[in-house]
């Protein structure tokens, strides 16, 4: 179902796109025989008297009904067999059963951007949600056409899909986990991230758009979970001072994409104008990441900056970061890094268009 264009709500909207609804289960006397019991007692009984009865025809002689006790042998033993058969299926069935899993697709659709493409990747998200998981539920909200979105709106949007993890557990209540697959830009995803924080009774496991054709559309790529991790795949930058900048301020720039001076130079030029007075800066050595270094370079960010040798007055002062690469990264960063004290960050991304950076919030004027 792709983003509908018009009456698209002002706040975001929850909805139940599929859903495979457990059959009722048979019960007492007839539960034995969906659970192959009934079958293997009866096919054991008849293969075991009839074969008793040919082999005595055999010793004896008597020829009398002798094929018919074989048949009749051979005909509960086949019974028998489709008695485990049935177990074995049923097993593997509850087994299927335990291990489902529950989509969330979430949507902050923005209209500066390319409305045609938000439509083809909401679609592709649903599409690949509702082929992976047993319930698949929406939360969708179009930001402001100006490209700017309050914090009420997408607080709202988190709320939302904590709902929706609510009411797919009421649907499904042995699922063992929630596929989280978000559609959003980065500095928006952070922001949404501290609002949904990493504390969930089941396991979430935020979903990343594979670039290209290929299918699957996404992967699991980053739980949100705070995971204990050593070392990871970036680089580490010394603690800059920015000249000017409030000593209470410090920002934290991701550069997952081998940008180079290309990235930081910019965000150096913003921590000025904006009148940051520390940066922290963190660097991938290779463009493309691979998928399974994404959870550990998320630890090794998150480790990094409580590590950080900063002033207990830039500890619980103003944060900014510096996003680039997965939306699925900026997600987990804000859930881990951000959940408890989210009014104190400003997320930034960088606008090609413009060659500046946005950010989500706006900074509170001192």
């Amino acid at each position: 179902m792709a983003m509908a264009q018009q009456d698209r709500p002002e706040q975001p909207r929850l909805t139940v796109i599929d859903s495979l609804a457990a059959s009722p289960e048979p019960k007492g006397f007839w539960r034995t025989f969906v659970d192959g019991s009934a079958e293997i007692a009866i096919g054991a009984g008849v293969g075991t008297g009839f074969g008793i009865e040919a082999a005595k025809s055999v010793m004896t002689g008597d020829t009398t009904g002798r094929w018919w006790f074989f048949a009749a042998s051979l005909a509960g033993i086949a019974l028998t067999v489709s008695g485990f058969w049935l177990r074995e299926r049923l097993r593997k069935l509850e087994l299927k059963r335990r291990q489902v899993r529950i989509g969330i697709v979430v949507t902050a659709a923005d209209p500066s951007g390319s409305l045609a493409y938000a439509q083809r990747v909401d679609a592709q998200a649903e599409r690949y949600s509702r082929a992976r998981c047993a319930v698949t539920i929406k939360s969708d909200v179009r930001l402001p056409p100006d490209g700017t979105a309050s914090r009420e709106l997408i607080d709202a949007l988190g709320d939302r899909t904590i709902e929706a993890m609510a009411i797919a557990e009421q649907l499904l209540p042995d699922a063992v986990g929630v596929d989280l697959i978000p559609t959003m830009r980065l500095h928006v995803a952070f922001w949404y991230g501290a609002r949904l924080g990493h504390t969930h009774a089941r396991g979430v496991m935020v979903h990343e758009l594979l670039q290209g054709n290929g299918n699957p559309s996404h992967f699991p790529a980053v739980p949100l979970k705070v995971e204990e991790t050593l070392g990871g795949p970036l680089d580490v930058h010394a603690l800059e001072t920015i000249d000017g900048g409030d000593p209470t301020v410090t920002a934290l720039a991701v550069d997952l994409q081998a940008w180079g001076e290309t990235f930081i130079a910019p965000v150096r030029k913003t921590c000025k104008e904006k009148g940051i007075g520390n940066l922290l800066h963190l660097s991938s050595p290779i463009n493309e990441m691979p998928s399974e270094s994404l959870a550990s370079a998320v630890g090794q960010i998150c480790r990094v900056w409580s590590q950080a040798n900063l002033s207990k007055s830039a500890r619980t002062g103003r944060h900014a970061v510096f996003l680039s690469g997965p939306v699925a990264i900026a997600v987990a960063l804000g859930a881990r890094l951000a959940s408890n004290d989210h009014g104190r960050w400003t997320a930034y991304t960088y606008n090609r268009e413009t060659s500046d950076y946005v950010h989500f919030p706006p900074i509170p004027s001192t």
